[in-house]
């Protein structure tokens, strides 16, 4: 029974990639176990176990006693002279077992410890072969599609793929090679489930690294990657030697890299863009085959403004607004494309807004607006380079006093009516503007 207990839990290890040193601790264990339940937990056996012999050595102490055994921790004195020499009553002697002699319960804990302790293993198997490999392409073959996900054989486990990890159109036949990202680690039902994703943007970089020497050796960098999967993507790369094309390169002869790229994302029609340190020129790469006449950085809102030319609108937005989605996604800006009639009318209205607005500030801040200024007083005051009454309102009491050859109360009572028809006005300003923005959502 021995032999046959560490012929299954050697196989068992090769099976799942479980060392040998972890394997004899798991046997260890449930041996330990299966002795615990015959003779109780409170004695201490020896428990010898070798893997390459196939061998399981227990031995268990029993007392020495003058009457007759009646226990399993019991020794008659006859018995306890097999194992040592003028035995004494009392005497603790270690005597060997078999599995078999502990009887079918303790075999029944020693199974169900042993499966334990092996299990935990495979899972920490798991979780140190492929931690480190979040983020990276793994191999398998398709076994099944259970639901919603797809089941995949990668080696010593099983990994999932959800539905929303694969690419659309995309048929998985039963043993078909697949390869795809190592998403994440799971916990399911207390066992590591591995995630795979073939629509993720970095399984484009993997590729990128896999099949283009440069990028794998770093003369090239992936700085970002958008996609669709298997319909188009845009990839950013930048180049710090000079003397190498990082978009020729990754595009290759005629194609040749970047086709077999393609072909692995069910022919994905990939960009390849170089990346700039600079927004602007990073953000018209990134909008190609579109030419940018013009640009407008619009820094609060994050916000790029491009006009390309009437007949490349179609172009540059792209089938079903893809080119511009991929490449605001590629340059983290959101991307407002007009051509060049629509940029003049939008010109021509914001000029009008400006005007306007600079209108209502000539009237707001006019210093005609304070009564007790005639115009000859006016002058002054610009002459002296406070043209305006928010300017009045920040100038200093000699200031005002010496532009207007006015005393220091004067001056006082001139700058507090500025300050007061300022706040006014603002005060004004503020409740239409709430009024209007009530209305709005009403």
């Amino acid at each position: 029974m021995s032999k046959e207990l560490t012929r299954v839990v050697d196989e068992l290890g090769r099976e799942k990639g479980i060392s040998r040193e972890i394997l004899t601790a798991a046997l260890q264990d449930a041996v330990g176990a299966a002795v615990a339940k015959r003779i109780g937990k409170y004695l201490e056996p020896e428990i010898n176990i070798d893997l390459d012999r196939g061998e399981i050595d227990i031995k268990i102490p029993k007392e020495v006693t003058e009457f007759g055994v009646t226990n399993w921790d019991e020794l008659s004195m006859e018995d306890a002279a097999q194992y040592k020499e003028d035995p004494q009553l009392g005497d603790m002697i270690m005597v060997p077992v078999t599995l078999e002699q502990l009887g079918r319960q303790a075999a029944l804990v020693s199974k169900q410890r042993l499966m334990e302790r092996l299990r935990d293993a495979e899972k920490q198997s798991i979780m140190d072969e492929y931690q480190g490999k979040i983020g990276e392409i793994i191999n398998g073959t398709v076994l099944k599609m259970e639901r919603d996900n797809l089941v995949i054989s990668v080696g010593k486990t099983e990994a999932i793929m959800p539905r929303k990890e694969m690419i659309q159109g995309e048929f998985y036949e039963r043993g078909k090679y697949i390869r795809a990202l190592l998403l994440d680690i799971r916990m399911n039902k207390g066992w590591p489930q591995l995630v795979l994703s073939r629509t993720h943007p970095n399984y484009l970089v993997r590729l990128f690294e896999a099949e283009i020497p440069e990028v794998f050796e770093g003369l090239i960098q992936i700085k970002a990657a958008a996609r669709e999967p298997g319909e188009r993507s845009k990839v950013a790369v930048y180049s710090t030697n000079s003397s190498i094309d990082p978009v020729g390169a990754c595009i290759g002869v005629k194609g040749s890299r970047i086709n077999s790229i393609s072909k692995e994302l069910k022919d994905e029609k990939i960009d390849v863009v170089e990346w700039s340190q600079d927004p602007i020129q990073f953000v018209c790469n990134a909008i190609s085959p579109a030419q940018v006449l013009l640009t407008n950085v619009f820094e609060d809102e994050k916000t790029f403004e491009l006009v390309v030319p009437n007949d490349q609108l179609s172009l540059a937005i792209g089938k079903r607004g893809q080119n511009v989605k991929l490449a605001a996604m590629l340059t983290e800006w959101r991307l407002d494309v007009l051509n060049e009639d629509e940029y003049q009318e939008i010109r021509k209205e914001r000029m009008q807004e400006q005007e306007h607005e600079l209108k209502m500030l000539y009237e707001i801040y006019n210093l005609e607006n304070i009564s007790s200024l005639d115009a000859d007083m006016i002058n002054k005051l610009r002459e002296h380079g406070i043209d305006d009454v928010e300017k009045l309102s920040d100038a200093s009491v000699d200031e005002v006093a010496g532009a207007l050859e006015v005393s220091e109360d004067i001056a006082v009572s001139i700058i507090n009516m500025g300050i007061d028809y300022l706040t006014a006005r603002l005060e004004d300003m503020d409740e239409e503007e709430t009024e209007g923005d009530g209305a709005e959502e009403e």
